[in-house]
């Protein structure tokens, strides 16, 4: 229902749009991320809760969650989406933890994916940069950062708030989707010396809710996917179901 409040506005932006086009007027609520050109995520709930149609390019995109979550389900999907419109898609293998038979089966080419194994956390950094200054990647994902990793794959909160700093301004000059998966158990676990959730447009948190099983036969798993952050669309705290399917056999 329109909110009464708003009928007189409404009226003159519909009849702007009559006249003059409708892309001609926006409300400033829905500016930003009209304006933000989207990777798909492959889920259309989730692209709907967005409220700009999927995953946004030119900026920073967090994922938090575990292992069994639907995280590496919608990041698969993302990036094969990616590739068929074209766009370059690189891995940047920090964890040394990467699912190919679900980038398989998301429909992700091998052919024209690029996986990176950096030496360590530094290193993953660098990549991306020299990455980003290439211009060439529609979309990157950094897998992952995670406090509980031990060795040169140890985040640096320091190192990783001066890389970021630094590529606010190339992402702001290129089409590239920069997702880093963030490892967590709980929210409340999160490190406060951390400065990826300021850098990110959008944060989503990925949770496992129950598993699928009709007819006693398990087909897959439910996951809770929220809306943590998001600078484009009013939807933050906002959440939905999402289905994820086991491989067959």
């Amino acid at each position: 229902m329109t909110n009464t409040k708003d009928a007189p506005l409404d009226a003159v932006i519909d009849a702007a749009r009559l006249r003059y086009g409708q892309r001609a007027l926006f409300r400033g609520r829905g500016m930003c991320g009209a304006m933000v050109p989207v990777l798909s995520t492959g889920f259309a709930g989730v692209d709907g809760l967005l409220g700009i149609g999927g995953l946004p390019q030119g900026r920073i995109t967090e994922l938090v969650g575990t292992g069994t979550s639907g995280r590496g389900t919608l990041v698969a999907r993302t990036l094969a989406l990616a590739q068929q419109a074209g766009r370059q898609v690189v891995y940047v293998d920090l964890a040394k933890a990467i699912d190919l038979d679900m980038l398989a089966r998301a429909g992700v080419s091998f052919d024209s994916l690029i996986i990176l194994r950096p030496l360590g956390f530094g290193h993953a950094l660098e990549m991306t940069r020299d990455l980003l200054v290439g211009g060439s990647a529609g979309a990157i994902v950094l897998d992952r950062l995670d406090g509980q990793q031990e060795g040169p794959a140890h985040p640096d909160p320091d190192l990783l708030d001066r890389s970021l700093r630094d590529w606010n301004t190339l992402l702001g000059r290129s089409l590239c989707a920069l997702i880093f998966l963030t490892e967590l158990p709980s929210l409340s676990t999160y490190p406060i010396e951390c400065t990826l959730p300021y850098w990110s447009s959008v944060r989503l948190g990925f949770g496992w809710q129950r598993w699928l099983e009709p007819d006693a036969h398990l087909v897959g798993f439910a996951a809770r996917v929220t809306v943590l952050k998001n600078k484009l669309w009013s939807s933050e705290g906002q959440s939905l179901t999402i289905s994820i399917p086991l491989p067959e056999g």
